[in-house]
């Protein structure tokens, strides 16, 4: 299994675009996002982008967020805790690129 991992800080502006390259996911993959107590409109765009996809029945998509803010390594290692397979940590700024990780193909 693999999970994917994305840590949110004030990312309204770019996380639509890296959710959208993550999904969506395969049967053994997992999506972990966790967000740091953001202030802007990060969290609003997280639900609009995942959508229905939170009623997963295999529950592949895990949505957390912080009640206060923390440093971001400590939000890293408590999303790091959850992940059920191995972890690839996705920079919240850029689409995630499935070549690293598949090969020439995602499928």
């Amino acid at each position: 299994m693999k999970s994917y991992i994305v840590v949110t800080d004030e990312s309204e502006s770019y996380i639509h675009d890296v959710l959208c390259s993550l999904l969506p996911l395969k049967d053994d993959e997992e999506l972990i996002i966790f967000d740091n107590h953001s202030k802007d409109n990060t969290v609003p765009n997280i639900v609009g982008t995942m959508g229905g996809l939170w009623l997963d029945k295999k529950k592949r998509y895990k949505f957390y967020i912080n009640m206060k803010k923390e440093n971001i390594k400590e939000v890293t290692k408590k999303a790091l805790s959850i992940a059920r397979g191995k972890p690839f940590i996705v920079d919240k700024k850029e689409r995630f690129n499935f070549e690293e990780v598949y090969g020439d193909d995602k499928n």
